[in-house]
């Protein structure tokens, strides 16, 4: 086993740790947020974090740009250049979280005309606000700057244990304020204090972690440019994500209302869930990778990154054919029919989920590499064209006409435009062989997604024994539709080949 291997294993098992914690926790918060408090309060929390979500904005992707920039000279081992990176980096966070503020601040006083109808009775929502802003900021006055340096390294576990402590603390005290006080203000206060003592248990570990590094020192006047060439690459990116789900999120609240919205966010936290396991393969394999393409050919470099899409392909399909089958049976158990949405929106979710995944692998790629700039004006054009049709749709089929738009929105303009820049500007050769593979692997995703849920739907019942039936057929035939027609291809025996060295069957 190599040790980009052993590290990627290492990331994956406390990513999956932290998502499985994380995840399960965020069930029985907002659980107790519905029964014990009321719906609108879920509204009210996924407004309130939407907001912020897009005013993070002002992060201009600043964090995605040194980790490129800090890639080579740590695989070098040039101590020099890291350290004056992190000392860039330490500045500009300080900057970050001041615009925060002032722009969280200026956005108060609009609340009230982003809410349909009344807010929650005796709840101050700009109040509220605050308590959810003062968490962002500390999130970012506190940064530690070293924390870079666990991407880059290959460490990404380091991340996962500070954060599934700080959670799980943070969890405890917010589940007893729920069942103890019934209290909203108190459950709130807790996301700024527990952000505190997160960041500041961050900076002690990496401190000790990489004690030989240290932010300080400056980096060349040529540096600059470039650099901020790529952070205005990325912060369009970053507009882009927003308006795939925080201003969505905007949308269904200020047209549709709280209750709507907190409907939106129980299907939205089930989403978390294959969302969290591309998320831990992405943060387990990232620094892997990023070491991989900082010293590797470029027809390895291309080997590496087409075994990867059929990876995750793999994994869109099969996580897409359970979102159709398993949505709606599942909130039904969970939180009862009167929180559930029309099916179509459970399809809506698992073909947003199927786009945004495949382009989270490209993002992952670019990220890797570097390449923003060269397609920065194709952020702009999907974002546009997003808020125009959730506009139109919203009014036309609800919230799941916001999911469609947006997932058009995803399939039409940046998957392409994505693909094309990075064969052009990286890879150096043509796109349109991969481009045709992947509609018709699309095409075999749509066709095992329905398979699947044909089958499903001859399963009666809604108890636990009828879902755990489902899941069965979910588990079963997606995989073997995919299994049946790539058996033969080199990118499943590579697969199966890691896996075997990974379970010490191979050396």
């Amino acid at each position: 086993m190599t040790e980009r291997q052993s590290h990627s294993i290492r990331n994956a098992f406390w990513s999956a740790l932290y998502t499985l914690v994380s995840t399960l926790m965020g069930f029985v918060i907002r659980t107790l947020l519905i029964k014990k408090i009321g719906a609108e309060y879920l509204g009210l929390s996924g407004l309130c974090q939407s907001v912020l979500g897009t005013l993070n904005l002002a992060e201009m992707g600043m964090d995605t740009a040194i980790s490129y920039n800090l890639y080579k000279p740590f695989a070098e081992n040039d101590r020099e250049r890291v350290n004056a990176l992190l000392s860039l980096y330490r500045r500009l966070y300080k900057i970050v979280a001041l615009v925060i503020l002032l722009l969280g601040l200026a956005v108060m006083p609009f609340l009230g005309h982003m809410i349909e109808g009344e807010p929650p009775a005796g709840v101050n929502i700009y109040l509220i606000f605050l308590l959810y802003l003062l968490d962002t900021v500390c999130s970012y006055l506190l940064y530690p700057p070293r924390r870079p340096l666990v991407v880059v390294s290959q460490q990404f576990s380091i991340h996962q244990k500070v954060l599934l402590l700080n959670f799980l603390f943070l969890y405890a005290s917010q589940i007893v304020i729920l069942v103890a006080f019934k209290n909203y203000f108190l459950f709130a206060v807790c996301f700024p204090v527990f952000s505190v003592l997160g960041s500041l248990s961050y900076r002690i570990v990496t401190d000790r972690k990489f004690p030989d590094f240290k932010p300080e020192g400056k980096l060349p006047k040529d540096f600059y440019g470039p650099f901020i060439k790529r952070v205005s690459g990325v912060a369009l990116a970053r507009f882009r994500n927003a308006s795939r789900s925080y201003i969505d999120v905007i949308f269904i609240s200020s047209f549709l209302g709280l209750v709507v919205s907190a409907k939106y966010n129980v299907y939205s936290v089930i989403l978390v869930i294959p969302q969290a396991a591309t998320g831990i393969i992405i943060s387990s394999i990232k620094g892997s990778i990023g070491n991989y393409f900082a010293l590797e050919n470029d027809e390895r470099k291309y080997g590496l990154f087409d075994l990867l899409s059929f990876m995750f392909f793999w994994i869109a399909a099969f996580c897409s054919s359970c979102l159709v089958c398993l949505y709606q049976p599942f909130v039904r158990l969970w939180v009862g029919e009167d929180m559930l949405l029309p099916l179509t929106a459970a399809v809506a979710s698992a073909v947003l989920f199927f786009v945004t995944t495949i382009g989270g692998m490209l993002e992952m790629t670019k990220d890797i590499t570097g390449i923003y700039w060269e397609n920065r004006w194709t952020p702009l054009v999907e974002m546009l064209v997003n808020v125009i049709l959730d506009i139109i749709c919203i009014r036309l089929w609800g919230v799941q006409g916001v999911l469609f738009a947006t997932a058009f929105s995803i399939a039409v303009i940046t998957l392409p435009s994505d693909l094309f820049v990075l064969f052009r500007c990286y890879f150096h050769r043509s796109p349109v062989r991969y481009a045709v593979k992947y509609i018709g692997f699309s095409i075999l995703a749509a066709g095992a997604a329905a398979a699947a849920y044909m089958l499903c739907a001859r399963i009666s019942g809604g108890g636990i024994l009828a879902l755990a039936a489902r899941l069965a057929v979910c588990l079963i035939v997606p995989n073997a539709i995919l299994l049946l027609a790539f058996h033969r291809t080199d990118n499943i025996k590579t697969l199966l080949g890691t896996v075997r060295q990974i379970l010490g069957k191979e050396k």
